[in-house]
């Protein structure tokens, strides 16, 4: 297996990293910690029984969302693919940063705002670059998933509220999730014809 297809696999393993992490954290933390009234970043604060578990777990995810990035850039053959590449990078940077400056410190809510904004933004770009250059299914309903992401977290947000940031939050990586799968397998199949099977 090339580097190229090894780096594809990077955005798949901060998949795992990061639901390993919060699963760990919250587990650890189940006496106190309301999914439905909290935020996931109160598992790096200071009612945290193990906050490093989760600041430092954030970090290795965002290192791995920039190695990611790189899988993104160097199979890209259109602009739109490479600068969305380079957001996702910028959101794997943000997403240390939210485990550099945890719940309580002042850059928090910055950090983790921009995490998700940035995050967004690569893989819409991404997205729409890889569907109009290959045509494939998952450049498709990726694209359609992080076109509708934001519309729909806003309309829930306007209509019944979210119940929580922690619920919030889990949408948002969800659909993050599900868009990094199908660029991975994507981008991977892709570099099969480039690397050889």
């Amino acid at each position: 297996m090339c580097a190229r297809r090894l780096a594809c696999l990077t955005g798949i393993t901060a998949v795992v990293i990061a639901w390993l992490v919060i699963g760990t954290s919250w587990y650890l933390n189940r006496n106190w910690f309301v999914f439905t009234r909290d935020a996931f970043s109160d598992l790096g604060g200071e009612r945290s029984c193990c906050p490093g578990l989760y600041n430092y777990g954030l970090i290795l995810t965002g290192l791995f969302i920039l190695a990611y990035s790189s899988c993104l850039y160097y199979l890209a053959k259109i602009k739109l693919e490479v600068l969305g590449a380079g957001y996702v990078g910028l959101a794997g940077v943000f997403l240390g940063l939210i485990g550099i400056f945890p719940e309580g410190t002042r850059p928090h809510v910055f950090v983790s705002t921009w995490f998700f904004v940035q995050m967004d933004l690569g893989l819409v770009l991404q997205s729409i670059g890889f569907y109009i250059r290959t045509r494939k299914w998952e450049g498709f309903w990726s694209a359609v998933l992080s076109l509708l992401a934001f519309p729909v977290a806003i309309l829930v947000g306007l209509t019944v509220g979210w119940p929580s940031a922690a619920v919030l939050e889990a949408y948002g990586v969800i659909v993050i999730d599900a868009i990094v799968l199908l660029l991975s397998r994507g981008y991977m199949l892709e570099a099969r014809g480039i690397c050889g099977p």
